[in-house]
């Protein structure tokens, strides 16, 4: 899985901001390829700019698009050295044509976008996958991700 955990979110997870497992606020956005990662991006406000806005997708703090992160679980892979985070997979969307999905982001919703924290970040390292008026599903899957589009 290409991707990496933002700074701020690094943060929030380690002092106890937030509890990964316990937070019903923690929740997964669609961005565009017109996002440009940056692991010092602080707030939810420096992704919003190119989170998805076609029909089927409604975005912005509280907005239907963004699904919360549910069974969540944390675990310890000794042969990599790292902690994996896992969650249940969210429901899909129908997504109308005219975007590329490039980007999934896991964010701690709080008080507002400037308020909110990313997490982390997850690229497609395959490439954009353009919205077609189908489903589109995101699927954790044992320490990867995996996508499908109809």
């Amino acid at each position: 899985m290409a991707g990496f955990t933002y700074n701020a979110g690094s943060t929030a997870l380690q002092d106890g901001t937030l509890d990964y497992l316990t937070d019903a606020n923690v929740k997964i956005m669609l961005l565009t390829d017109a996002y440009t990662p940056d692991k010092d991006h602080a707030t939810v406000t420096s992704l919003a700019t190119a989170e998805v806005s076609v029909a089927g997708y409604t975005g912005g703090f509280g907005g239907a698009g963004r699904k919360v992160l549910g069974t969540k679980t944390l675990a310890t892979d000794d042969a990599t050295d790292r902690t994996e985070y896992d969650a249940a997979d969210p429901t899909a969307w129908t997504l109308a044509t005219g975007e590329n999905v490039k980007y999934v982001a896991v964010v701690w919703e709080n008080t507002n976008d400037a308020g909110s924290i990313p997490l982390f970040l997850i690229d497609f390292a395959e490439g954009t996958i353009p919205t077609n008026g189908g489903t589109f599903t995101f699927s954790f899957a044992a320490g990867t991700y995996a996508y499908t589009q109809q």
